[in-house]
């Protein structure tokens, strides 16, 4: 989950209508899932970024596809993060954690973007938005 300065996380929109997390499968050339996660982000947004900690792991159901395992890494951009629309989402936003209960977003999605908010948050000394109750 690409995270920005203002602790915004960056979704895109499925062809499904969901937002979701950026990311997908990895590629015969991709050394390690951080390689995968940059290669996606890259893809998806135009955006080159540093892939840290894994936040989460949980499964997605998805009607007619079968279920997927997502795992959630913790990222933030390298440099400006101008993003570009790639072929896979009909959109890209930048969601504060208080907006996400207002969009069709999955929820496992909205578990792991707040835990890693709030790891990421903990690890700055900032108070969590979990305990101020968003």
């Amino acid at each position: 989950m690409l995270l920005d300065s203002e602790m915004r996380v960056l979704l895109g929109t499925n062809p499904r209508g969901e937002w979701e997390l950026l990311g997908g499968r990895a590629e015969a050339q991709d050394a390690s899932p951080q390689e995968t996660v940059r290669r996606e982000v890259h893809e998806e947004a135009g955006l080159d970024i540093v892939v840290g900690s894994i936040v989460d792991t949980w499964y997605y159901d998805i009607a007619g596809e079968g279920r997927v395992a997502v795992t959630s890494y913790l990222a933030q951009p390298r440099g400006d993060v101008s993003f570009v629309l790639g072929d896979e989402h009909t959109d890209l936003a930048f969601f504060h954690s208080h907006e996400l209960d207002n969009i069709n977003l999955p929820e496992g999605y909205r578990t792991s973007i707040r835990i890693g908010i709030n790891k990421l948050q903990h690890s700055q000394g900032r108070p969590s938005t979990h305990d101020r109750g968003h």
